[in-house]
């Protein structure tokens, strides 16, 4: 869902990362020379480090892809659908909520330095299930506010800003901070007879996220993680956890 134009604070943070990302990339563009390079033996070759000296000539060298699987879960419950349904002036019962549910995410990065990398990707959080009854005159009504109280099954674009902070031989940990712009889908049924009801229009908008993860160098191109996330939808916090493999092509 679109964040309130009043929020402010939000507005902020996510000027905040935009900058962020900018910075980082002039910051790379400017890198000087490292004062020495050690013998690739001592030094294991991590993910984000690049086979050159980061600087003019070689920014952007050192590519790659990444997949993941994982599973997400929310915040929504029964109480909470309750009381949504109760601020638009409807009664519900007999609630069931899906809140967890398999995702996946799909990435591209680059090194900007030795421990920053930019990422681009596309992330979905699988689909939530929500089934209640109601009983009013005014059906259409009911369907057209039902998307305030059903929490969003969301997928979209990231971009994130990487940052290595911890390494112990092929081992490494990352702190990743960035954007995700998402689109919800609804998908309404009459529960009983299971055929298809008007369908509701999907929204979408802008928010942040940040995560953690631990990495670990296979071979001189391939690495696994295991990474935790969470999405700070306006709707609902999206936590999510994948395990995933990505491929270097230097």
């Amino acid at each position: 869902m679109y964040l309130p134009v009043g929020n402010y604070d939000m507005k902020c943070i996510k000027a905040g990362l935009g900058l962020g990302l900018s910075l980082a990339l002039g910051q790379a563009a400017w890198a000087q020379t490292a004062n020495s390079v050690q013998d690739e033996s001592q030094l294991p070759l991590l993910a984000s480090k690049s086979l050159c000296v980061v600087d003019e000539d070689c920014l952007f060298e050192n590519w790659y892809v990444q997949a993941s699987l994982g599973y997400a879960s929310g915040a929504s419950s029964e109480q909470n659908i309750y009381n949504e349904a109760q601020n638009i002036g409807f009664e519900v019962y007999d609630i069931d909520v899906d809140d967890s549910r398999s995702a996946f995410k799909l990435g591209v990065g680059t090194s900007l330095s030795e421990k920053f990398s930019l990422e681009f990707g596309y992330t979905d959080l699988g689909e939530v299930s929500t089934a209640f009854t109601t009983t009013t005159t005014e059906p259409e009504k009911f369907l057209d506010l039902a998307r305030a109280i059903h929490p969003d099954s969301v997928e979209g674009f990231t971009a994130s800003l990487n940052y290595q902070f911890w390494r112990h031989q092929d081992w490494f940990v990352n702190a990743r901070a960035g954007l995700y712009v998402w689109e919800s889908e609804y998908d309404s049924r009459e529960v009983f007879s299971d055929t298809p009801l008007p369908a509701l229009d999907g929204e979408g908008g802008i928010d942040i996220y940040i995560g953690l993860g631990a990495n670990y160098r296979l071979s001189k191109r391939f690495q696994v993680n295991v990474e935790w996330e969470r999405y700070y939808l306006e709707s609902d916090d999206v936590d999510l956890i994948t395990l995933g493999v990505s491929y270097h092509f230097h």
